[in-house]
């Protein structure tokens, strides 16, 4: 049985895909489609971690401002005063 490794490089071989990112990359694309949570999941980490706004933040876990401040809220996550009205 081929290892996983051994199946990447036989993609790029093969020129299905031009390199080990674009496989990882098209990989982690699909496994959002399919578990649509873990965009929540990483916004909350960005958010928290500063790494994005809160406007951002939301986008990126797909819903809308509201509905991404109420998971933060729930969560008893911090919203800065300066985004609570949306400002950023």
């Amino acid at each position: 049985m081929a290892s996983t490794e051994e199946e990447i490089n036989a993609l790029v071989h093969m020129n299905i895909y031009i390199s080990k990112d674009d496989i990882i990359s098209d990989a982690f694309r699909t496994l959002l489609e399919l578990k649509p949570n873990l965009k929540i999941e990483i916004a909350i980490d960005l958010y928290r971690n500063e790494k994005v706004s809160l406007w951002r933040a939301a986008e990126i876990g797909g819903l809308s401002l509201e509905e991404f401040k109420e998971i933060l809220s729930f969560r008893s996550i911090k919203i800065e005063s300066g985004e609570i009205n949306g400002c950023t």
